[in-house]
């Protein structure tokens, strides 16, 4: 096999698409910023030499792409579950992408628009981790796309695709170990970024609040050569209790301080500001249906991401928490009820920066990780404050320079209430989509009430799996009790936001 590449400056900059044809070159149309070479061709950076372009190989990558193999093609997918590959199989041809929009609109085909459950699919991707089933997406022709999240796929002349797990090495013993590890795959990481013999470079830039896990991610990122900072200066504070209901609160959640103790200069950002962004803003996080503006909010920091790895701290309380559930394996993430952090792919390749959640550096190896947790060497990091406190991520930012008092005491969230809606030149523009290209007969049997009106139901759902979904048979009694009924999007008009979003994001991917 070879590869025929076709550059389009019309394109996202990171997006590529291959198409695989037998006895053909594997043609592959891709964004300005895809840099590409005989044996291949990658948009992102990972823990190894950029010459050498082993990205396949890699146990940490962020960005995506494909490299000859063996006669073959492998194409790789991130390292973290927060995004993945999309593969549509025809009769004589396969293609895969980084994109399910440039995916689909490059065979000319789209979403069924009489299937409103593609936010579930995903959800069910996420909580099902790299196990079985595989996810499969029913298309408008008739056809289907496969998700591939943290995997690398293979693909011979047969143009079957077989799906090959990503390297792992032996798991930690000890905080040191574990470590060295993440310290090291970023330092790795951050110069490959920055290799002089790429096209385009990326330099690191850290999201922090006054949380555990950003903080401690842009610890790690200070210690990787990272001088820029962001944070949002404002959070929700919620207090009561999700049974009986909860107060909601807007507070000061400004990682600014840690940021520059950690040597970092800082750009803040007020995430109340997005309420005031012009146009479809939430369209291209259409991933995420059910709370898009908590990935959204992103886009107010568009011009400093921009050419960046973007180090954050998403889903730290996922493996480096003190519950049982973060000994999780193959990252099932059963407690998943948002898909938080699932929908910056599409912006992230039409701003051109590549997404490294720091916590997914070695999570495969999650049960090894509660064991350092639980270990006696943390002790003198745990503050005994029980579900919010997190040794690894205290002893990291600490050892690191961050005052103790300046982060992890109070769980702030950001799915602030006012963001919850779509702003109304949006939600006039998906009103419409919904009357002129849903199903009458689908339409009418949805339920057409607010995320307000179900919020407070759907988080005894969250509640429920948060605590219990780990368990023996948890997952099972969630689904055969009901309880996935009370979702905020189950049966819903808004889970047709992920069509609407999609619809206005493929005008950029014209074929």
């Amino acid at each position: 096999m070879t590869f025929a590449f076709e550059p389009d400056p019309q394109l996202p900059p990171l997006s590529w698409c291959a198409r695989l044809q037998s006895g053909f070159a594997v043609r592959v149309r891709h964004g300005a910023g895809v840099e590409t070479r005989d044996a291949g061709f990658v948009e992102g950076a990972w823990d190894g030499d950029f010459d050498a372009f082993g990205f396949d190989a890699a146990e940490t990558l962020c960005g995506s792409g494909g490299r000859l193999r063996e006669g073959g093609v492998v194409f790789a997918a991130p390292s973290h579950p927060l995004e993945r590959l999309f593969v549509l199989q025809r009769r004589d041809e396969l293609l895969v992408s980084n994109s399910m929009v440039f995916l689909l609109a490059q065979v000319g085909d789209g979403l069924d628009l009489s299937y409103p459950r593609y936010y579930f699919d995903f959800l069910e991707r996420s909580r099902h981790g790299l196990m079985p089933p595989e996810t499969k997406l029913p298309t408008r022709n008739g056809q289907a796309v496969y998700l591939f999240p943290c995997c690398n796929v293979r693909v011979g002349a047969n143009l079957e695709p077989i799906v090959e797990p990503k390297p792992l090495g032996p798991p930690p013993q000890t905080y040191a170990e574990l470590f060295r590890f993440i310290l090291g795959s970023t330092r790795t990481l951050a110069a490959n970024a920055m290799a002089s013999g790429r096209t385009r470079t990326f330099r690191l830039v850290a999201a922090c609040s006054r949380g555990y896990d950003s903080t401690a991610a842009a610890a790690i990122a200070s210690l990787a050569g990272c001088r820029e900072g962001v944070t949002f200066v404002r959070s929700a504070l919620r207090s009561g209790h999700p049974i009986t209901g909860l107060r909601e609160e807007i507070v000061d959640d400004s990682g600014a301080d840690s940021l520059r103790a950690l040597g970092m200069t800082v750009r803040e950002f007020d995430r109340l500001d997005a309420t005031r962004l012009q146009g479809f803003a939430r369209a291209e996080f259409f991933i995420n249906a059910a709370i898009a503006m908590t990935d959204a909010t992103a886009a107010l920091m568009a011009d400093t991401l921009a050419g960046s790895v973007f180090v954050s701290g998403r889903h730290g309380e996922r493996y480096w928490g003190p519950t049982r559930r973060c000994a999780r394996v193959d990252l099932r993430e059963v407690d998943d009820c948002l898909l938080s952090g699932h929908a910056l792919a599409e912006f992230r390749l039409r701003i051109g920066f590549l997404h490294l959640p720091l916590p997914y550096i070695g999570a495969r190896h999650g049960p090894a990780i509660y064991r350092i947790t639980h270990s006696r060497e943390m002790d003198p990091w745990r503050l005994g404050t029980g579900y919010y406190d997190r040794p690894i991520a205290r002893r990291m930012a600490e050892e690191a320079g961050v005052p103790r008092a300046s982060f992890g005491h109070r769980k702030f969230g950001t799915a602030v209430a006012a963001l919850r809606e779509l702003n109304a030149e949006s939600r006039a523009d998906f009103d419409a989509f919904v009357v002129s290209e849903v199903p009458e007969t689908v339409r009418r049997r949805l339920d057409h009430r607010s995320r307000a009106a179900r919020i407070d139901n759907h988080r005894r759902l969250a509640y429920f799996r948060t605590h219990y979904a780990h368990l023996p048979m948890g997952d099972w009694l969630a689904r055969a009790s009901g309880l996935e009924r009370l979702h905020l999007l189950h049966n819903s008009v808004n889970q047709y936001q992920f069509h609407w979003g999609f619809e206005r994001t493929r005008e950029r991917c014209r074929p």
